[in-house]
């Protein structure tokens, strides 16, 4: 877990399997320099789909042991909350939500452009509304402080992880281009082909590119010698020196030893997101499309 690091939508799907039994939390998780925005993830998440409460203010007093044990919440609680931000943790992230939630609400505060000052501004609001104004009570200003060194805490890990995640994804990129590069091999007005080849001129994958309406089209196809998870590296690069200039929305279609799934760039958390909820990909290989009788 060290070197892995996971975006939010790999969290979430991670935290499914383990609420449902199906597996449990990864050696390291907890202790991972990623650990506190992987917790505010899942929490978050478990708050507005799995428990379907309108948002962290509802959780107050809703929130048990037995309920953390139940929806196996209880070792993420107990390993990161709690040290970070003691037993009143949960009025801590009930506060930090609803700073995260205006500083990004761009009609708030337009004026203050700076994503940390935006945060710092947004939380001296929200504690106000939803603990009390420290001015009015002085007894308030110890959790005031308290809570206002968490939140710069956090602040700092959530950079901190972010870092470390574009350094393992520039590591990664340049493991996997050394000895790849990517040449065009057909060109028409309404589309164009790609290879991938190797340091020998062998072909190690397909790219196909439509022009398309609504938006480009992407096929990409990959050799089974190709890493797994080296579609993500080849997406990439094909929006760094291909698709640069295109707006809007690109959709691509993988294969990788089997159909992988359909994908697109998300405008706000900048991952590639699966185009369906339920991906059932890996149920499907390139031989299932031939006829039985030519197998």
């Amino acid at each position: 877990m060290e070197t892995e690091y996971l975006d939010e939508e790999q969290v979430i799907a991670l935290y499914n399997k383990v609420r449902t039994g199906k597996r449990t939390w990864p050696t390291g998780i907890w202790t991972s320099p990623a650990a506190l925005q992987y917790a505010v993830t899942v929490f978050d998440y478990w708050i507005h789909n799995v428990m379907g409460w309108k948002g962290w203010p509802e959780a107050r007093g809703k929130v048990t042991p037995a309920l953390l044990e139940e929806h196996r919440l209880a070792d993420l609680v107990e390993s990161v909350f709690v040290p970070e931000f003691g037993d009143d943790w949960l009025d801590f992230e009930i506060v930090l939500n609803e700073s995260m939630r205006l500083s990004e609400d761009e009609a708030w505060a337009p004026d203050v452009a700076d994503r940390q000052e935006r945060v710092e501004s947004a939380f001296e609001h929200a504690f106000e509304q939803l603990i009390g104004s420290p001015k009015q009570q002085p007894k308030l200003l110890s959790t005031y402080h308290r809570f206002r060194n968490h939140l710069l805490r956090m602040w700092s890990a959530f950079q901190e992880a972010q870092a470390e995640h574009d350094k393992a994804e520039r590591e990664s990129a340049e493991r996997f281009w050394a000895h790849l590069r990517l040449v065009r091999s057909t060109r028409a007005q309404a589309a164009e082909a790609w290879s991938i080849v190797n340091s020998d001129d062998e072909r190690r994958g397909e790219v196909t590119v439509v022009w398309g309406e609504p938006h480009p089209y992407c096929l990409v196809v990959l050799d089974d010698d190709i890493e797994t998870g080296g579609w993500e590296q080849v997406i990439y690069r094909l929006e760094q020196e291909i698709l640069v200039e295109e707006p809007g929305i690109v959709s691509y279609a993988v294969w990788h030893k089997g159909f992988v799934g359909e994908y697109y760039r998300c405008a706000d958390c900048g991952e590639l997101h699966s185009q369906f909820d339920e991906d059932t990909g890996n149920e499907l290989r390139l031989d299932d499309l031939e006829p039985p009788e030519e197998r």
